[in-house]
């Protein structure tokens, strides 16, 4: 059939035109009948085109149409040249400029190919060779018939023949196979080449592989037609806005549902749309979504179109785009219009037994199975001491003590799980007031369609009916901390261990244990760890003793073990001792390791008392020596810690009465200019004249009363006259006389210490610049707000701070960056040292202090060499033996008389002369220990 069809299309030149015309209808009757034989079967297999009409298959198509189009003027000069050739063969006429645009074919990534008027490819470029897995040499002069199979070459050839008959450009999409067995979707694109007088002489095709075009548009299909489908299938309404709020499309299953008709929408603000309030609540949504990437649960009420109003809720995402110049956002609207009136409803429902509540007397609250609180009435709250705010979203642990909390989830659990109303008692303390409320408490389970929603509790206070019962209660005789025995049951276990052990002739010990520290972690970790700390010690106590001793909970961080039938002293300390290991060991608390240690203090029965108490007492006492030995070790009680502890207790009362009696005095130790020996100052220090003991040292009586609270009153009264001196010394134009104070840390507790302060400058006339108060580096080493606070009032009110013993203590020199600091205080160990290496630390104190603006005295000065060594070193000002012992304010007074009487009569000045407050050195004989 092929060589039939090639016979007749190269036959026809020579033949009449009557039989021309003959063969051309039977050609075309032919062609007929196979185009309508081929639309008429099924798709052909994979590799081969399909069967087209020339309506389904000739398809414009812009741009590629002209690139086509532009290929043909090349071989229209060939095509001139040789116009038709008669026979089978034929001849290629190549001159350079041919050769040229085959250069040019060749260089074009599509596959191009060309053919005559009778379908006979002249010529194709390389892609196309590769395309097709042959060569030139295989393609040129062979038509499509000799190329694939006749059912596929009969309509290309029909294709061709309607391409010549119409002319313009042909296009229309393929499958085939490719030389590896791939299948492949294109498209062909072919044009008519005409001759000089615009006969159509052959014509020119190029294909373009549209694979991966074709797939991502079945892609693009599914993905729309998926989206069409979701947008069907919910009840919402899907908008796409800009920032703006400009509707850009609107997806509605429901069109009623929309303020307007999707057609009126589109192109309008949402501002335009909605009323204004509405329209802020919508821009917000947007304004978070383009911030934040999205926006949920915020509600519009839109009026309909019908009239009627409804409620939607808008989540807003901003839209993912490559375009990111251009942003836009997706909005879901929920009508949610039958959710608020079930609100409405609720509320309504709610207030109204809310109300009824309010009246009952008897506690009423609802919680949910998690035992979350919902609601509770005015006795419920009146009950815990908070507002129902404070209480609705809250569990118990979240309101009471972990045990009432706990006891409470218990007994609702239990009444869930019966299914039944439960009746028990529950006692109730009030955090404010401490009172203490028996309950006689129902709790009823809550099942809404047969399943269980939650828990109802109604409660009504028997505290009246529980009188009777109250010795019972108090008869508990365990920590519920720790669960170890209380103070009540350890005094009755102490009595009934001293009976035992006096019956049957044995020895008892009693032991006081005290933890280090222990209001330290409080403080600083919290309460709850402190109560961890407590359970893991009393663990570790009953641990370390024997099963027939008694280890119990007096009271904060205090434990007692009561120790019977001990063979002697030997025993007790080894218990102790494995206490001591115990603390030794590390606590893990809130996921930290922490150390602790304990003092121990021993008592013995009946070596050192019979009577519980004072076996307690002698413990106790024991206990405190081993603190003040330094902590984490034990003590056996002696007669000696009683007659010190007597003597302590008779030292704090007669200091309370020195006070009444005008015991106590302050002296005066001046401060001395180096470069003149003026007298610029003096430091106030306390001596007391006791009417039995004589002369009591300061450092014998101070521990006591910061010990005992009384460094208040001693400080005050200490401040007091210290300020009556001060402003004696600078009355009437006298020149300064600065008196420095000494200030305990136990004043620095005190929250008023600096309006204190002030009301006794107020009282006695003093003014704020004649007062230097004096701190202790310890003070400073905790470094507490309240420490810093006065520090700062005080040196904003005009009085100076100085550091005293600088040096000694904890040094460190952020204290002076951190405090307002005035003067630094060189302690004496440094001046009566004469080795290099203090003498080089004085230097670099000195260093320091003019750096940073700071004055400094040197204490302690005793000889001529420590002065010259100091001047020479810089220091400005110095106290100590060298220049005069702590004097009476009468004797300071009277220097300072003379001195100002001086001044109208030469010949009384003393040394040195000028101003200044001038004291005679004493000779070196008299030179001796400072005494502070």
């Amino acid at each position: 059939m092929k060589h039939v069809r090639q016979s007749e299309r190269t036959s026809r030149p020579e033949q009449p035109v009557e039989v021309q015309m003959a063969t051309d209808a039977q050609i075309d009757q032919g062609r007929g009948a196979f185009r309508n034989a081929v639309n008429a079967s099924p798709p052909l297999a994979t590799g081969t085109a399909p069967p087209f009409s020339e309506a389904s298959v000739v398809r414009p198509s812009h741009g590629h149409d002209a690139d086509v189009a532009s290929l043909k003027q090349p071989f229209e000069k060939a095509f001139r040249a040789n116009p038709r050739h008669p026979a089978t063969n034929v001849d290629l006429p190549f001159n350079a400029e041919e050769m040229s645009s085959a250069v040019v074919l060749d260089a074009i990534p599509l596959p191009v190919f060309f053919k005559n008027r009778d379908g006979i490819h002249l010529g194709c470029n390389r892609a196309f060779e590769s395309f097709s897995g042959r060569s030139k040499g295989d393609i040129i002069g062979k038509t499509v018939f000799d190329l694939v199979p006749a059912p596929i070459a009969e309509t290309y050839a029909a294709l061709d023949e309607a391409l010549f008959a119409n002319g313009g450009v042909q296009q229309y999409e393929a499958k085939a196979t490719t030389e590896n067995g791939g299948v492949v979707d294109l498209l062909l694109s072919k044009t008519a080449i005409t001759d000089i007088a615009g006969n159509r002489i052959g014509l020119v095709g190029a294909m373009l592989d549209i694979t991966e075009r074709k797939r991502a548009e079945h892609d693009l299909k599914e993905a729309l037609e998926f989206a069409e489908g979701i947008i069907a299938a919910i009840p919402d309404v899907l908008f796409e806005v800009n920032a703006d709020g400009r509707y850009l499309q609107v997806w509605a299953r429901n069109q009623e549902i929309l303020a307007q008709r999707k057609e009126v929408l589109l192109g309008k603000l949402v501002r335009d749309v909605l009323p204004p309030d509405q329209a802020d609540i919508a821009m917000l949504a947007l304004e978070e979504a383009d911030e934040t990437g999205a926006s949920y649960g915020r509600c519009v009420r839109i009026a309909l179109p019908n009239g009627e109003s409804r409620w939607f809720e808008l989540s807003v995402a901003r839209r993912p785009s490559s375009n990111h110049s251009t942003v836009t956002f997706l909005v879901l609207s929920r009508d949610i219009t039958e959710r608020k009136h079930a609100e409405g409803t609720t509320i309504e429902a709610r207030a109204r037994l809310l109300s009824v509540l309010q009246t009952i007397p008897d506690m009423v609250w609802l919680k949910d199975v998690t035992g979350k609180y919902l609601l509770c009435n005015h006795a419920f709250e009146e009950l815990v001491g908070k507002a129902e705010a404070e209480i609705v979203g809250k569990t118990d642990y979240d309101l009471f003590t972990p045990e009432l909390a706990q006891f409470f989830r218990d007994k609702d659990e239990e009444a869930m799980q019966a299914g039944r109303i439960l009746i028990n008692e529950e006692r109730f303390t009030a955090h404010e007031d401490g009172r203490s409320t028996l309950l006689e408490t129902r709790k009823v389970p809550v099942f809404t369609g047969g399943k269980l929603m939650g828990i109802l509790g109604v409660a009504r206070d028997i505290t009246e009916l529980d009188t009777s019962r109250k010795k019972i209660h108090q008869m508990a005789f365990y920590d519920s901390l720790t669960g170890l025995p209380n103070r009540t049951l350890f005094n009755e276990r102490l009595r009934e261990m001293i009976g035992d052990a006096a019956s049957a002739g044995q020895r008892a010990g009693v032991m006081l244990i005290d933890m280090d520290h222990f209001k330290a972690i409080n403080d600083t970790m919290g309460h709850p760890v402190g109560d961890e700390l407590l359970r893991q010690v009393a663990t570790r106590m009953k641990k370390g003793v024997r099963a027939s001793d008694t280890v119990a909970r007096l009271g904060g961080d205090e434990f007692a073990v009561l120790l019977p039938n001990v063979q002697d002293n030997d025993d007790l300390a080894q218990i102790a001792s494995r206490m001591l290991a115990a603390f030794g060991e590390r606590f893990m608390l809130s996921d930290r390791e922490i150390f602790v240690s304990c003092s121990i203090g021993i008592s013995v029965f009946p070596n050192d008392g019979d009577a519980p108490d004072d076996l307690v007492k002698y413990a106790d006492s024991a206990m405190y020596l081993a603190k003040r030995s330094g902590r984490g070790n034990f003590r056996f009680y002696s007669k000696d810690l009683t007659i010190g502890a007597e003597k302590r207790l008779a030292l704090e009362s007669d200091l309370r009465l020195a006070l009444k009696h005008e015991q106590l005095e302050l002296h005066y130790q001046p401060k001395v200019l180096l470069d003149n020996g003026k007298v610029i100052g003096s430091e106030a220090l306390l001596r007391w004249h006791h009417p039995k003991m004589g002369m009591i040292p300061p450092g014998e009586f101070i521990g006591v009363a910061e010990e005992t609270g009384l460094i208040i009153d001693l400080g005050r009264w200490v401040l007091h006259e210290a300020c009556c001196t001060a402003a004696v010394m600078n009355a009437d134009g006298l020149p300064p006389h600065k008196i420095a104070i000494n200030l305990s840390p136990k004043q620095f507790q005190c929250p008023r210490l600096s309006q204190t302060v002030a009301d006794v400058l107020q009282e006695t006339g003093c003014r704020a610049e004649w007062i230097e108060v004096e701190i202790t580096e310890s003070l400073l080493l905790h470094n507490c707000e309240g420490v810093s606070t006065t520090l700062s009032q005080l040196h904003a009110s005009g009085i100076s701070i100085a550091i005293d013993d600088f040096g000694t203590g904890y040094s460190s020199l952020s204290y002076l960056a951190n405090f307002p600091i005035d003067t630094l205080k060189i302690d004496r160990s440094f001046i009566n040292r004469s080795d290099k290496r203090s003498r080089e630390l004085v230097k670099a104190i000195l260093s320091i202090a003019r750096c940073l603006g700071q004055n400094v005295v040197a204490e302690g000065v005793e000889t001529v060499d420590q002065e010259k060594f100091l001047a020479e070193s810089g220091c400005a000002v110095a106290q100590g033996f060298y220049y005069s012992k702590p004097i009476p304010k009468s004797e300071l007074l009277a220097a300072n008389a003379v001195l100002e009487f001086s001044r109208g009569d030469s010949h009384l000045t003393p040394m040195p002369a000028e101003e200044g407050v001038a004291l005679m050195r004493l000779p070196p004989a008299s030179v001796g220990t400072r005494t502070a």
